[in-house]
């Protein structure tokens, strides 16, 4: 009789041993997260990092201070398309990765370009524009009679940039090159302009804004390189849909309407 009691208990040991087994660990493991695209929707809005300095990408007006710009276009489109409002965030470009890998924001539109390094933190979109890298001086530079044909022809001269850039990345490779950064692309241009640096070194785009104001000229273009719009790795939906929204902007040509108000260099 004992001997059946104690047969009894083990199976009862077991039974109750496996049902811990297949119940306790769903009580103890966290519910999936709700993915992003997800969160945006209900939320009604998406909200969208930028480095508001940066034109004809994005700057702030004045003396109204609305951040405008391609990129700010280009997101507009892509909140219609998720049904939900745009929210507008002006960042730091050396913090915008940050911010995106916290969750401050949920996409990235600043002109940044697509490199292995930020692939590494947060998922790229497609391409949704090229640009070339130029490097511009004054035009009445005397130390640049005529084009460089490599960024080496620039050591022994003070050369700006914006922080966090590729171009940043471009020269600090290069030993020799005094290398001099800025928190945002005005304040580059401007002290350009003053003589404070002998050549500074920026996106295309950058210069065709500012060439207007400043009396400046561009010395070396690089190749066309891709701009990408970046979110956080693990949200294939969302990701999903911005690059619908710039697949269908260029079928449609919208996108290209877009280019040409703020670069007027395209045509359908």
């Amino acid at each position: 009789m004992k001997r059946e009691i104690a047969i009894l208990g083990i199976i009862i040991g077991i039974v109750v041993g496996f049902s811990a087994g297949w119940f306790i660990p769903a009580l103890l493991t966290e519910p999936a997260p709700t993915p992003l695209l997800d969160q945006i929707q209900d939320r009604g809005y998406i909200i969208v990092g930028t480095s508001a300095d940066y034109p004809p990408f994005e700057n702030k007006t004045y003396p109204g201070g609305e951040i405008v710009g391609f990129d700010i276009d280009v997101s507009q489109m892509i909140a219609d398309a998720l049904g939900v409002t745009l929210q507008m965030q002006d960042i730091g470009f050396d913090s915008l990765i940050g911010a995106c890998k916290a969750g401050t924001i949920d996409m990235i539109a600043a002109a940044m370009t697509y490199n292995a390094q930020r692939a590494a933190q947060l998922a790229a979109s497609t391409t949704y524009i090229s640009v070339s890298q130029v490097v511009i001086v004054k035009n009445s530079s005397l130390d640049f009679p005529v084009p460089i044909t490599n960024l080496t022809d620039l050591i022994g001269f003070d050369v700006g940039c914006q922080s966090g850039t590729v171009m940043q990345d471009e020269l600090d490779a290069i030993s020799g090159i005094n290398v001099f950064t800025y928190a945002s692309a005005d304040v580059l241009i401007q002290d350009l302009n003053a003589g404070g640096i002998d050549a500074a070194y920026v996106d295309g785009p950058i210069f065709n804004a500012y060439e207007t104001t400043y009396v400046l000229r561009v010395i070396y273009s690089s190749e066309e390189e891709p701009l990408a719009l970046w979110t956080r790795h693990g949200e294939p939906a969302l990701l999903y849909e911005i690059n619908k929204v710039i697949f269908d902007s260029y079928q449609d040509g919208s996108m290209y309407t877009l280019i040409n108000q703020w670069f007027g260099n395209v045509t359908v």
